[in-house]
């Protein structure tokens, strides 16, 4: 929900305030009874749209859609909306807050700005819905800077009861932790307090533990969860309980936001000796204190509820069964880990509603789903003194620059161009770069062969550039010195351009003296290459930088493919990358972290040679973790790949 709250449960017949973009305006929404259930409701007036309705109400597109589904394709006027008293939406007064604008600088984030001006995450989106998406450098976005509360914060008085004044940053169940009681037991003592949106200042009520009644139905999560077959991801309905390797027990959530829970230590079956590699026992790091167990979060939309999950829930899924696999196969004698899946398919509402759980108090780490505003919502409510956030999925979130326990798994394109920049310039060092585009066709690469362009004029290195129309010809090169070596750079990643320029380019190498006096130079995009076109990157000498690379010589890698198919009897997905391999490899970083650090990935930064992808973490440059591998590989005649990581 991305209203704020403020109006106490239980005052549902008065009418509700939203709050506009000015501190003045504030909207009065009458309540009506629908087949006994009450409504507030408000009419669409003429020129209004979805996104001048979210500002005007002060909340998201998706969220009116949500309760009114008919309006999707967009509003008429005189439509009359609908939102239920019971969800909970409410009013913020007059005065409390100040309007005002902030313009987007480089390198900020949601996280960044909804913590400078002391507002959620939520809120922040709710004021300017485009930034659900992301934001950009020079953006101006709506926010309402809360009044500081000028009593200081109350400490919090550890298993004592009594108040406490929610400081700037506090999490509701960083509060809770604090006071030996549970996020639920806090909310029933304050009535009025919202599980998501609260402001600093605000003083709430702490039971003690003492006086807390526990519920006649209390068991631990253990007892209370299901174990459900990975083979059954896709519904969830059957429990069982693994006692061969075949079946490995999976944790996934039956509907969005109901979990099962796989308990790695005890529940997996036993890994022989043969099949744990001693570069995977890990011994504790100097100064790390060592823990009972570890628990970790990988919280992904599996879409289960759907009669057929699409594609990107399968990958999701594959994801998952390398990430068990990987858990099954480490050391057992190590600390017990156990993993819970959360399937956050209802999006914002269903990851709001799980950060609020008293479970997730207990998580040493959350694997976060792909969209950047519920990674980024994630982050602002772990506690900061001991969760962490692995990001494989949200590319463009920037959180880990100001917050350190956001360890980011795919290195930002900057930074990868930067290195890839780096190793063509000692690949390549004596050739001569080509630079080639095709008229009218999109120059998809252009950020990366301008940066290349720019370190070759400091260094006073000389570059051609080609500018065909149809098919690059014998003409495109008449001009060239054939005694010369050169080293061919498309500005477009496509399978077509590269189509278009390979057959003149091979006979251009024909022609020159020297065998080798041709390469070329590309992207991550032509991994996918198969049949005639991987062929011709080996008769080009090809060198590309990417993410990742699998290797399907390499024996490890070979085993774990095998692995798979024989615990899951399905192969795995041939697309590039291996989603399932992407699994394993994060599983088993972060798995053999915990163990080694205590859980605080800050104590030793592991490096990690994966099946697929590499972790070499660095906090250079910004308050998070940034994992800086890049592999360079070259293809050679006869289907033959070398690589390296830079």
């Amino acid at each position: 929900m991305t209203l704020i709250h403020s109006i106490k449960r239980g005052m549902a017949g008065a009418a509700i305030m939203l709050l506009t973009s000015t501190a003045a305006a504030a909207l009065d929404l009458p309540v009506t009874n629908v087949n006994g259930k009450d409504y507030y409701y408000y009419d669409v007036q003429p020129n209004e749209t979805l996104f001048s309705l979210s500002q005007r109400l002060g909340i998201s597109r998706d969220e009116i859609v949500s309760y009114n589904p008919g309006v999707e394709g967009g509003v008429k006027a005189y439509t009359r909306l609908y939102f239920p008293v019971e969800s909970g939406l409410s009013t913020i007064a007059d005065g409390d807050n100040a309007s005002a604008t902030h313009t987007v600088m480089k390198g900020e984030t949601l996280y960044g700005i909804a913590k400078k001006y002391g507002i959620s995450i939520d809120r922040l989106i709710a004021l300017n819905p485009s930034a659900r998406d992301g934001i950009k450098q020079g953006e101006v976005l709506t926010v309402m800077q809360q009044e500081i509360a000028e009593t200081p914060a109350t400490p919090a008085a550890t298993n004592a009861g009594g108040t406490h004044t929610i400081a700037s940053g506090e999490t509701l169940y960083r509060i809770a932790v604090k006071n030996g009681i549970t996020v639920d037991q806090l909310l029933a003592a304050n009535p009025g307090l919202d599980a998501y949106n609260y402001t600093e200042g605000t003083v709430i009520a702490i039971p003690s533990p003492d006086s807390i009644v526990p519920a006649s139905n209390a068991s631990s999560l253990r007892a209370e969860a299901t174990e459900v077959s990975v083979d059954n991801l896709a519904s969830a309905t059957r429990s069982v309980t693994p006692t061969t390797p075949a079946t490995p027990a999976a944790p996934v959530a039956n509907t969005a936001g109901r979990t099962a829970e796989a308990d790695v230590a005890d529940n997996t079956p036993a890994v022989s000796e043969a099949t744990v590699d001693e570069s995977e026992r890990v011994t504790l790091a100097p100064g790390a204190v060592q823990k009972e167990s570890f628990n970790i979060a990988v919280m992904l939309p599996f879409n289960l509820s759907e009669e057929t999950p699409g594609k990107d829930a399968e990958n999701f899924t594959e994801f998952y069964r390398g990430f068990l696999l990987a858990a099954q196969n480490l050391d057992k004698n190590g600390t017990p880990v156990h993993i819970t899946a959360f399937d956050t398919a209802g999006g914002m509402d269903t990851v709001k509603n799980l950060m609020g759980r008293e479970e997730m108090a207990q998580m040493d780490i959350f694997v976060t789903p792909p969209a950047v505003a519920e990674m980024d919502y994630i982050v602002s409510q772990i506690d900061e003194d001991r969760q962490f956030v692995f990001n494989n999925f949200a590319v463009r979130s920037e959180s880990y620059k100001d917050n350190p326990n956001v360890l980011q798994a795919n290195i930002p394109h900057t930074m990868m161009y930067s290195k890839a920049i780096d190793a063509f310039l000692s690949e390549m060092a004596g050739r001569t770069p080509i630079f080639i585009q095709r008229i009218g066709a999109t120059a998809d690469k252009e950020e990366f062969t301008s940066m290349l362009k720019m370190q070759l004029a400091d260094r006073g290195i000389d570059y051609k550039e080609i500018t065909y129309s149809n098919s690059l010809d014998a003409e495109d090169f008449e001009d060239f010195d054939i005694t010369q070596s050169y080293v061919i750079v498309p500005l477009s990643a496509s399978a077509n351009e590269f189509n278009k320029i390979v057959p003149q380019a091979k006979k251009f190498k024909e022609s020159l003296a020297s065998p080798d006096g041709l390469a070329m130079f590309g992207y991550p995009e032509w991994l996918t290459f198969r049949g005639e076109r991987q062929e011709s990157l080996g008769a080009l000498n090809a060198t590309i930088y990417s993410r990742f690379f699998y290797d399907d010589t390499y024996y490890p890698a070979r085993r774990v493919v095998e692995e798979y198919r024989t615990t899951y009897g399905r192969e795995m997905s041939p697309a590039v990358p291996s989603q399932a391999l992407m699994g394993y490899d994060v599983a088993t970083y972060i798995i053999n972290s915990l163990r080694k650090n205590n859980g605080d990935y800050h104590i030793e930064k592991l490096p990690y040679d994966g099946l697929q992808s590499d972790f070499i973490f660095s906090d250079s440059d910004c308050e998070g973790l940034v994992n800086t591998a890049v592999e360079v590989i070259k293809f050679r005649d006869g289907g033959f790949t070398e690589h390296r990581r830079i």
